[in-house]
Order: C-alpha cells, then sequence, then structure tokens
C-alpha cells in the first residue's frame, strides 16, 4: 500500500519510519500474533471442565481431588447421579465437609435435590405398571368432628381411617362454606396411587360462611371451624344423620376441651327460657295453686333439661361406634362402648329398641340377613313415630363377638331380634320374614314381666 503510486502521495510524511518498519518485519508480527493465540488456548484449556465431562468415572472421582467446589453447579450433580456416578457425588460430599460449613450445606442441598428428583422419577415408572394409573382413586377422608355453644370444628385427615397412613400434602384444592354447606375436593397422593378426597356435608344448622375458617394442618390434615349462625348445641354436624360418613368420628381432645362451656351455655339457657316463661304465666287466684304451678313448671323444666342431657349423651356414645353394614340409614349401629348406658340402661326416660343381631363375616344364616336388611331399615325410619321413645338398632356380632357372647348370643343362632327396655330384653320368637308393621307391634308392646319383676 506505501509503494503503491497511486496512494503514495497521500501518506503524511511521519508515517513513512513506520511503514518501513513493518515491511522490515512482518514475519515477526505474524509470529507475534500466533504465540498470542496459542497462549489464550493454552489458557482455555487450563479452566476446570465440568465434572460429567470425563469420559469415566474414576477419572472424575480423581481430578475431583483437586477441583474447585465452589464451581459445581446443582444441575452438576443431577447429571451425576442420573449418570449412576455416586461414586463421585460421593468424594464431593466429603470434600465439601473438610471444606467449611457453608460449602457443605450447599453440597447437601445440591445432592438431596438431585437425589430426590431421580427418586421421583423412578417411582413414576413404578407407577406407570398400574393399569389406572393416572386416573385418581375415589376417597371420603376421614374426619372427626367438635363444637362449642358458638362453632362447630372438624379436623379432616387425608386417608380412608383416622389411625391409618394417607396423604401428606394435596393440590389442586377446592373448598367452600356456604350457609348450608361444606365441600372439599382435592387431588393426593399415596401408596403411587393418585387420589381424589372428597367430602360434601349438609350441616346440621345454618352457618357464617364470611366468619367460618379452614388452614392446613401438620401431617397431612386440614382444620375447619364453622361459626354458627346461631348459639345452640348441635345433637350432630349433620342435617340428616344417616347420611354421615362411616369414617366421621368426634373429636374427643376439643370437646372435653369445650365441654365446660356447653353446660354453662345450655344452664344460662335453661334460666333465661323459666324467666321468659315466668313473665309470661298469668296471674293465679291464690297463692297455694301459684306455689303449685311454680313446682309443676319447674318439675317440667328440670325432665327437659335432663331428657336433652341424656340424648346428647346417647348420640356421643354411638358416635364412638365404628359404621358397618347399615351406614347411610336410620338404623343406629350399637357397639360394645356406651352398651349399658345406651341400651341396657339407657339414661332417655321411656326408650324403647329394636335390636337386630347379625353378622358382617359369614356367620349364621346369610340369607335371612340379607331379606331382613331392607325391612330394617324402613323399621327404622317409621317406628319412632308408631312407638314414642322407640328407636332402631343393630348389632354386628361377627365385629363384637365379646359382647354377644357376653348376651349368650352364638354366631350360629344368627339373625336374632330383641325388644329392650330399662327392665330389661324380650326375644323376638315370630318369623324372620314378618312386616314392618308386625316388628314395629312387637316393639311397642309391654313388657312381659316374670314373677320378680325381670322381663324376659
Amino acid at each position: 500500500f506505501a509503494h503503491s503510486p497511486r496512494h503514495s502521495a497521500r501518506l503524511h510524511p511521519g508515517a513513512w519510519p513506520a511503514m518501513a518498519l513493518m515491511h522490515a518485519v512482518p514475519s515477526k508480527i505474524v509470529a507475534l500474533a500466533t504465540a498470542v493465540s496459542f497462549s489464550s488456548l493454552a489458557l482455555a484449556s487450563s479452566a476446570p471442565a465440568g465434572l460429567s465431562s470425563f469420559a469415566s468415572e474414576p477419572e472424575a472421582v480423581d481430578a475431583i481431588k483437586g477441583f474447585d467446589l465452589a464451581s459445581v453447579e446443582a444441575s452438576e450433580i443431577e447429571l451425576l447421579v442420573h449418570r449412576g456416578w455416586h461414586s463421585v457425588v460421593r468424594e464431593y460430599v466429603l470434600r465439601s465437609h473438610a471444606d467449611g460449613e457453608v460449602q457443605s450445606q450447599r453440597a447437601s442441598s445440591q445432592v438431596r435435590q438431585a437425589v430426590q428428583g431421580e427418586r421421583n422419577k423412578l417411582d413414576d415408572l413404578i407407577r406407570v405398571l398400574d393399569r389406572n394409573y393416572g386416573k385418581a382413586a375415589e376417597v371420603t377422608p376421614a374426619s372427626q368432628w367438635a363444637q362449642n355453644s358458638t362453632h362447630a370444628f372438624l379436623a379432616v385427615k387425608f386417608a380412608q381411617r383416622w389411625n391409618a397412613p394417607g396423604a401428606l400434602e394435596v393440590e389442586n384444592e377446592t373448598i367452600s362454606i356456604t350457609e348450608c354447606c361444606f365441600n372439599f375436593t382435592a387431588f393426593g397422593e399415596h401408596s403411587f396411587i393418585r387420589r381424589r378426597y372428597h367430602l360434601s356435608m349438609e350441616l346440621h344448622r345454618d352457618v357464617v360462611p364470611g366468619s367460618s375458617t379452614w388452614s392446613w394442618a401438620a401431617a397431612g390434615r386440614m382444620t375447619v371451624i364453622f361459626a354458627k349462625a346461631e348459639a345452640a348445641k348441635w345433637p350432630g354436624l349433620l342435617r340428616r344423620s344417616a347420611e354421615a360418613p362411616k369414617n366421621l368420628g368426634v373429636w374427643r381432645d376439643m370437646q372435653e376441651k369445650w365441654d365446660q362451656e356447653l353446660k354453662k351455655f345450655r344452664k344460662a339457657k335453661n334460666e333465661t327460657a323459666k324467666k321468659q316463661a315466668s313473665e309470661k304465666q298469668p296471674d293465679e287466684p291464690t297463692a297455694s295453686k301459684t306455689g303449685k304451678g311454680k313446682q309443676k313448671k319447674k318439675k317440667v323444666d328440670e325432665d327437659t333439661e335432663e331428657d336433652d342431657d341424656a340424648i346428647d349423651r346417647e348420640a356421643e356414645l354411638l358416635s364412638n361406634c365404628p359404621r358397618s353394614t347399615f351406614s347411610g340409614s336410620a338404623v343406629a349401629e350399637l357397639c360394645e362402648r356406651g352398651w349399658g348406658e345406651v341400651v341396657e340402661k339407657p339414661r332417655i326416660k321411656g326408650r324403647r329398641w329394636l335390636v337386630e343381631f347379625y353378622s358382617s363375616q359369614g356367620d349364621g344364616n346369610s340369607e335371612s340377613m340379607k331379606q331382613l336388611m331392607p325391612v330394617w331399615r324402613r323399621l327404622a325410619d317409621v317406628f319412632p313415630s308408631m312407638t314414642p321413645r322407640g328407636r332402631v338398632g343393630a348389632l354386628d356380632c361377627g365385629l363384637h363377638q365379646i359382647l354377644c357372647g357376653r348376651l349368650g348370643l352364638s354366631l350360629s343362632s344368627l339373625p336374632q331380634i330383641w325388644r329392650f327396655t330399662r327392665a330389661g330384653h324380650t326375644v323376638w320368637e315370630g318369623s324372620l320374614g314378618a312386616s314392618i308393621e308386625d316388628f314395629g307391634a312387637f316393639g311397642g308392646q309391654d313388657a312381659e314381666v316374670r314373677a320378680g319383676g325381670a322381663e324376659l
């Protein structure tokens, strides 16, 4: 360019020495550029490569001894775990322990995350073996409830039974609390099976949705607090007890916490009712009649309060009995807990029980039990209207053999029907194919009493 006639005249005079030097030593300039290029390549090759870039696991194990652990990213550990280079990961962890607490914690987090991710992938392979993979199994979650005068409390566990393991967490939850009802749906997983947890309840009385709350609890549970629209003691959580799920029980710890509050509430309510009634009571002509009237009214109030307590106590004891064959009906499923207080010596005055003894375990005459079941369900609906204080129950001797044995019942003699009052019991000796009217008439009959006063 310098020697070109076309451009030489345009060069500044001071440029000639420099151009002469370039022309004189072009080979040295090229050599210098080449040296710089190779030097850059050398520096690049000396930079630490990723542990997963080595051709074999032993090479990576040897390389990690002089490796900068701070440069190892979580994605690198995930790749090593996925590849199965566990010796490299183990060496990485051991070295991180020696590099201080910060690096040790960092390595621990990386390895745990990588192992969990790989475990999830392997678990998913196991799930694919199930033909129903991806389809959620329907589950009614176990629940327990309690109450005070102003609130009802519901604990829900993501399992079919309260004492059984279940999903530790759920997702895609839908929770609705309205004036009448509570609805809950969520998805969880347990034992490699995806489950859809669903609970739908029509509450005993109205609640205030805006003042009702729910929250997640530990160990795969949730808690719901319903604000009652009106202060009261509910006889049960649901409007129709026959629709109660089998796995709905009493939340004992919570209920014991509020028992005293409920007693005070009932006492205050009764005193208010008495005061209001006395204010409306017309003046009697004589003091003697007024005194008798007050005594009579006091006696009625005391009897009413006593009956309310007895009914609540009976409902509480029955809620402890496991649901069996007659779940979803008005038949009270009985058990050994509270048997004496509920059936043999009931606290409810005038209580009469018609009880079917049967077995769900295949004992006795299974055909007769099968034919009797729809009759017994229907009888439970109509017997209380046929006989005041009458109620229909059932005892599964297959599950409660000790109690049935104490009553003198053998499994081979089932089914049997007994009538219970406070005086004792009477055994049905008619046909098990009798009508609802026949059974109802038997339940309402006066008890046959032996000499000495014991009922058969």
